[in-house]
């Protein structure tokens, strides 16, 4: 594919529509999808995002396009440090699709540290799922992410706490969310591992729902124990 060095957003939407198939399409739907769509692989966003990846302003257009493959495209070419977290709300009252809510969202937020603290802070004890679902997410991913010591480890337990109470009352996203949290704090933060693996054998398994997919939810104690016989026990992402 010969692409332009600054293409347009128009020339974006038609290359994301020409790389759209009818597989993609139904394997998104399967897996929630409820935008418009043209069902495109992220390994061909990937080829998209050569030639965009330094438009900041594209990048905008395109989290604001209201369809589900530029919204995940537009994670990697947005200025997280030029988005309000209204912007970011916008996104979330759209959409139940996990793959903007548990990813796109979060990658976004956590490259700019005063935005994804601020998400946290206004998300994580709303009234709406969608918006403690990608708290949770993000949470998540500053704790595989950022310092520990930019991470205030009282707060992290007292989530961890209210998690072990709540999870299984809880809305069927935001339990998988919960649950990816108590397994980021076992293997990102030593100090909480013992606590989140015993919460987790308190917690059990979690069952949420997938749609029509073979995903399955992590079982948390197994999960740590993996990361735990690998020797990687506090590492964080690259």
């Amino acid at each position: 594919m010969n692409l332009g060095d600054n293409m347009t957003y128009n020339e974006v939407m038609k290359q994301l529509e020409s790389l759209g198939t009818e597989q993609n399409r139904k394997i998104y739907l399967n897996h929630g999808n409820d935008l418009d769509m043209f069902g495109v692989s992220i390994a061909n966003l990937k080829v998209i995002l050569k030639s965009i990846k330094n438009d900041p302003l594209l990048g905008m257009k395109l989290l604001k396009s209201g369809n589900s493959d530029a919204i995940y495209l537009s994670q990697w070419v947005v200025d997280s440090n030029k988005l309000t977290i209204n912007v970011l709300e916008s996104i979330i009252e759209q959409t139940n699709f996990y793959m903007i809510l548990d990813n796109t969202i979060p990658n976004i937020a956590i490259r700019s540290k005063p935005l994804a603290w601020q998400c946290i802070d206004s998300w994580i004890d709303h009234k709406n799922p969608r918006y403690r679902q990608t708290a949770y997410s993000l949470y998540a991913l500053i704790l595989g992410s950022y310092p520990n010591e930019e991470i205030n480890e009282e707060d992290v337990l007292q989530k961890l706490h209210h998690i072990e109470k709540v999870i299984h009352d809880e809305e069927n996203r935001v339990k998988y969310s919960m649950n990816g949290f108590v397994i980021s704090a076992g293997i990102y933060f030593p100090s909480l591992t013992e606590v989140s693996y015993n919460i987790g054998e308190r917690i059990g398994k979690v069952k949420v729902y997938m749609g029509k997919t073979s995903c399955k939810v992590p079982f948390i104690p197994e999960y740590i124990n993996k990361v735990k016989s690998m020797g990687r026990i506090g590492t964080k992402r690259n």
